[in-house]
């Protein structure tokens, strides 16, 4: 029987799993009552857009410890009650990653939204967490409103618990999960595209962030897709005649965007003696912020052709080779699939192969038939799914974050 958890059962959860090291979190009656504000906030739209924010639960004086949150806050002259019309009036000012409403019990035992706290980067950094949360206090807590009924909590930059359609999940990630881009994106190893050994990093940063913002794009705009990634080399019969991808908008390639993103973007780099990703996200360079206000067009492109009815299908260096795209693959035999409980995918979980929707049953059947495609399912309650071949077995992963 299917357990649902409302917010005394989540409260009751979050502090079981609390880490011993952690900061004291709000005695159970608060507790309860942030989690119900927050979850009853998710559930409400700020302008046509669900809510999504961050809470903070520290107070002035903790925050005063944190090293860059103490140069980098908003104290409100008037502290705010935490209810969920306040989440949802200040939701836009905390909903990128890089900083998140300070709440904290105040003297007349209630909770109060008193300021904005500084977070630091936004977390698009492809070996980091979701959120780049080293400066702060290891053991506070930090909830993200992420989607109707979706929260994350934390633990500082420690995943503790998720709430997930009524569940409390064990599973699910907040970076990419490395064991499904394993083998796609060794750039080391692409002859096709010439790099520098210390160039690497930025051709896997620059591509994953064009992967994330493309992806949470159509996330955010409410609509779903599915993208197919191929390898170079499988295109001419995955996309032949009598290929498993049939594009109702077939693109001839052309113009290699990323590739030549990428290739000014080393260049640049390079001119300025520092090849790194971080510094290429920080570096406020004429030349290498107008190559990024490109990639941005690129990544809407993306999501757009995303919207169209069909998959969106791209090379392993991002050529758009289609769109539209309808699967013919065949059914497939097994019952269940499997999803994965590692980053690494070596604890799994089976799963009803019709647990999922239209997207997700052509992705298994696709990566099911041929094991060179990697597949990116996008559902409309914008839950994200990675999935692919592994040891015979199609497995799929949860994306938590992006």
């Amino acid at each position: 029987m299917t357990q649902y958890y409302y917010p005394p059962e989540i409260a009751a959860a979050l502090s079981a799993r609390w880490p011993a090291q952690g900061l004291p979190l709000p005695a159970p009656p608060l507790l309860t009552q942030l989690v119900m504000v927050a979850y009853q906030a998710s559930l409400l739209q700020e302008e046509g857009r669900p809510v999504s924010c961050y809470l903070l639960y520290a107070s002035p004086e903790e925050v005063a410890t944190f090293p860059v949150a103490q140069q980098h806050h908003l104290v409100f002259a008037q502290p705010r009650p935490c209810n969920e019309q306040e989440l949802r009036r200040l939701s836009p000012t905390v909903q990128r990653g890089n900083s998140a409403l300070a709440v904290y019990h105040a003297a007349d035992d209630t909770l109060q939204i008193w300021g904005v706290v500084f977070l630091g980067a936004s977390g698009d950094y492809v070996l980091a967490n979701a959120l780049d949360t080293d400066h702060l206090q290891p053991s506070a807590l930090l909830l993200h409103v992420r989607a109707p009924g979706a929260l994350t909590f934390y633990c500082g930059r420690n995943r503790v618990l998720t709430l997930l359609q009524g569940r409390i999940e064990g599973h699910g990630f907040l970076q990419f999960p490395a064991a499904w881009a394993q083998g796609h994106f060794n750039a080391g190893e692409d002859e096709q595209i010439e790099v520098p050994a210390e160039a690497v990093e930025v051709m896997l940063g620059v591509g994953m962030q064009l992967l994330r913002r493309s992806i949470g794009r159509v996330r955010n705009d409410g609509h779903g897709g599915m993208l197919v990634l191929v390898p170079n080399d499988g295109i001419p019969d995955l996309l032949g005649p009598q290929g498993l991808l049939r594009p109702k908008y077939r693109v001839e390639p052309d113009t290699h965007h990323f590739v030549s993103f990428l290739e000014a973007i080393i260049k640049r780099l390079t001119e300025l003696n520092t090849v790194s990703w971080r510094f290429y996200q920080q570096s406020a360079d004429a030349k290498l912020r107008t190559l990024s206000h490109q990639m941005d067009w690129f990544t809407e492109l993306l999501a757009d052709l995303m919207a169209v009815d069909g998959a969106l299908v791209i090379s392993q260096h991002f050529d758009v080779m289609g769109f539209g795209v309808e699967i013919h693959a065949p059914l497939v035999t097994a019952d269940h699939v499997f999803r994965a409980l590692d980053v690494e995918a070596h604890s799994l979980q089976a799963v009803p192969i019709d647990s999922g929707g239209t997207r997700h049953r052509a992705a298994y059947r696709l990566c099911a038939a041929d094991a060179r495609c990697l597949v990116v399912v996008v559902s409309q309650d914008g839950a994200i799914k990675f999935v692919r071949q592994l040891a015979g077995k199609v497995v799929f992963w949860d994306q938590l974050a992006l």
